[in-house]
């Protein structure tokens, strides 16, 4: 567990004795950790954004208050121990520091909500409380390298999820790009993100999560020809003032798991 006194230890054994240039964290537990206990570890590099930068994306309603202060993207949200049913119902709710949709759910009315504190084992001071988002969910990868210049934004529209994206699709969206382009300015994240938002009926862009590493839909960017770790590895340390790249549009994920039976 990185929890463990050990694990870094034992990482940086790893990495001493295979001789590893370039360390990426891809859990939410890791990140920071990794930056404050790797990166001045001999030449190895981590491919992480900076530590405050992720702080602040792993408390889910510190940086709600952060994107609404920049004039980036605006979300009604409460902490739990706040929370007097303004909203009405349904609600949607989720832990202020997680990951994996763990603990995320639709509440539809008050009964349910204090069940969710009973069964989930949640205190109010650790669940950040939403209303529910209309609209055409994205997931958006983004890339600065460790002089936070801008290399890619990878958009692809959500066609179906559970708990991570099943279906989705390439997309260009000027909009999207620009709210990317605000974050890097307003937050240095100097290394990769993944922007999770709702673009709604009325064209209104809302933010609701912001990961501080690489998400699970990076292969849609390899894939697409804008890979972020051979950019990454390219422009480290290198000034980048050229156009961001992209993945090629209209290009479909479907991931699935399959059961393959034969004899031997």
């Amino acid at each position: 567990m990185i929890s463990d006194e050990s694990y870094w230890i034992l990482i940086k054994e790893l990495i001493e004795n295979l001789k590893i240039d370039f360390y990426i964290p891809l859990i939410d537990e890791e990140i920071v950790e990794a930056k404050r206990n790797i990166e001045d570890f001999g030449d190895v590099k981590v491919i992480s954004p900076a530590a405050d930068f992720s702080e602040l994306c792993l408390n889910k309603f510190v940086l709600m208050q952060r994107l609404k202060e920049a004039n980036i993207s605006d979300v009604i949200s409460y902490t739990g121990d706040f929370y007097n049913s303004e909203l009405g119902f349904p609600i949607f709710i989720k832990p202020i520091s997680g990951r994996g949709s763990r603990g995320i759910m639709k509440i539809k009315d008050a009964d349910q909500l204090d069940a969710y504190y009973k069964l989930e084992g949640y205190t109010p001071e650790e669940i950040l409380i939403q209303p529910m988002l209309t609209g055409v969910e994205y997931t958006v990868g983004a890339l600065t390298n460790n002089r936070n210049d801008l290399l890619s934004i990878s958009s692809k529209r959500i066609i179906k999820k559970k708990g991570i994206t099943q279906i989705a699709i390439t997309e260009n969206n000027q909009a999207i790009d620009q709210i990317v382009k605000k974050i890097v300015e307003e937050f240095k994240p100097c290394g990769p993100f993944n922007v999770q938002l709702i673009l709604t009926p009325s064209g209104d862009i809302k933010v609701f999560e912001i990961n501080p590493r690489f998400s699970t839909t990076t292969i849609m960017e390899i894939e697409g020809g804008a890979d972020p770790i051979r950019a990454y590895l390219e422009y480290f340390d290198k000034d980048y003032k050229g156009p961001f790249k992209s993945p090629v549009e209209n290009m479909y994920l479907h991931r699935r798991w399959e059961n393959i039976f034969y004899n031997a």
